[in-house]
Parts: structure tokens; sequence; C-alpha cells
């Protein structure tokens, strides 16, 4: 074992994962027959062992509640009790569980130790509703109580429903009511008060040869939840050449703590750009309208 001090604390790295190591089986077994596979982490085959009088698990943060066969990149991190120096990851009915072990705390947790982990699902994944179960362990491997998520698994990824030579999706993954908007290289922004470009205001986008583009739903609006938690502004045909600007506004987060997001842009089929961000309570404060909103990436159509 090798501590490492962080900001005055010693902090054991890997000494959770080598006691859990000797006394459970680890391995170097690449668990290939697991449903769920992390990068990085030490595979131990059979249940979890019994909670004990471990530390507890801060928080796990999930970008998306959605998995589906064949998953390589889905991004897994949180924050640990004090004494924590690993996490350990499993899915329902899966063969065995991962042991990562605990690092340096970060901006979302200054004062705790926290995990980062990147699962891979099985391409015989079946659909339906799966726990993904974590724990902290401390240096004598002593796991604490269960942080219980559930994750759906799809029959296949996402379909691309909506359909357009340009597309920008945003999708976040808490009943939060957060809203889209879209500044295209004509001044026209599309927003839940503006849905179409028709509507926005920009007085020389009428005389323009180009398509229109078009938001297909204002998800959770008014905290009235739908389940959806997307919403996506769309150019059938031609949008207009130039830079556009994305934001994410977040009128209310419903009484969840934040709403972690997704915008993906798709131009003629390809991804263009992918970002991910966090809302937070100061984000719900100040006006909901036009320019509203945090900006969370500008691109170019040709």
């Amino acid at each position: 074992m090798h501590p490492v001090l962080v900001h005055g604390r010693s902090w054991a790295f890997g000494a959770a994962a080598t006691i859990i190591g000797c006394s459970n089986g680890a391995s170097d077994d690449p668990a290939l027959n697991a449903r769920m596979r992390i990068a990085g982490g030490q595979f131990v085959a059979g249940p979890m062992p019994t909670p004990q009088s471990g530390p507890e698990v801060a928080g796990v943060d999930l970008l998306t509640n959605t998995i589906w066969p064949g998953y390589s990149n889905k991004p897994i991190k949180g924050a640990l009790g004090t004494l924590a120096t690993a996490a350990t990851l499993a899915l329902s009915d899966d063969e065995g569980y991962w042991i990562v072990p605990a690092g340096v705390p970060d901006v979302s947790a200054p004062t705790l130790p926290t995990f980062r982990a990147t699962a891979a699902f099985s391409t015989t994944l079946q659909p339906g509703a799966y726990s993904l179960e974590v724990h902290a362990v401390d240096n004598a491997g002593h796991f604490g109580p269960p942080s219980v998520r559930t994750l759906t698994a799809l029959s296949a990824p996402p379909s691309r429903s909506v359909q357009g030579e340009l597309v920008v999706t945003l999708t976040w993954d808490t009943e939060a009511d957060v809203d889209l908007h879209v500044l295209d290289p004509l001044g026209n922004e599309i927003y839940h008060g503006a849905p179409s470009s028709q509507d926005a205001f920009a007085p020389h986008s009428s005389a323009s040869p180009v398509g229109h583009g078009i938001l297909d739903f204002d998800s959770n609006a008014d905290c009235i939840i739908d389940g959806l938690r997307q919403e996506d502004v769309s150019w059938e045909t031609t949008p207009p050449s130039g830079h556009y600007l994305v934001r994410v506004d977040t009128p209310s987060l419903c009484g969840q703590t934040s709403a972690h997001w997704i915008v993906r842009v798709v131009l003629d089929g390809t991804t263009l750009v992918e970002v991910t961000g966090t809302a937070f309570d100061s984000d719900t404060r100040g006006p909901h309208d036009r320019g509203a909103g945090v900006l969370a990436v500008g691109f170019n159509v040709p």
C-alpha cells in the first residue's frame, strides 16, 4: 500500500482493492461473460459481500439512466464517505462486481474521496430495468451500505427519431424543467417561446430561401413531468449557413438537486459535436425567456 497525501490527509490508493482481492478472489479475469465491465477496474467473481460497518456512498452521478447492448462508454462517477479507499460497482444478477480505487476530491465533492468509472455493456444485454449497486469500502475491507440506481436497458441504441439535415438535441437525467435554446445565423432564437424560426424575431428571416428550425417539444414545462427529458430543434431542409449558438436554460429543478445534460449536434446524419454540463439551483435564477441559459456550444454550418 502506498498512501498519497492530499490536502493534508493520507488517501490509500488501491488499499481496499488489495484487501478485497486477497479475501474474495479478485484476479486478472477479464470478465468476458459479465453483463457489465469497468475499464481499469478489478473484477471479483460472485456476489457482493454483506455490508458491514464501512463508509457510506455520498452520491452517484450518471449522465443518463439508459444503457443498451454494446454500449461501451458509460461514465459513472460519485463521492464516497470520508474513510473510503475504494468503490465497488455491480449490475443486478451479474457474474460479479468491480473494484475502483478512490481518487482525490474534486470540485463536486471538495472534502470527500471520489471515484470515476467507464462502463461497457455486453452485446447480449436484454431490455429491461437493472439495478446498479455501489458500495464504499474502507482500508480494512469493510463494505458500507449500498447506493442503488436504476438503469433502463433499451433493445438498441436510441433511435434517431428526429429527422432533418440539422438536428440539435438536448437530453438530461432528472425530472427537472430544462430548456433548449438555439440561435441561428440569421438571428432567430428557437426555444419554447418561439418554437419555429418563422416565429422568432429576425426581420430578414422570412426572405431567406433556407428551411426553418422547429422545436418539437417543451419537456417538463412548469414541472408537469412528462418523463421525456428531451428537446430537439431540427431543420428538415437546408439550414442557414453560418455560426450557431446553443444555450441550456433551467427554469426549475422541480425538487431535484441537479440535472446533468447532454447537447448533441447532428449535421447530415453525422455527429458534429457533443457536450455535457450540469444545472444547479443557481441556474434557475433570473429570467427564462429569450437569451436565457448558459452557453453550451457554438458550431458552424457550411
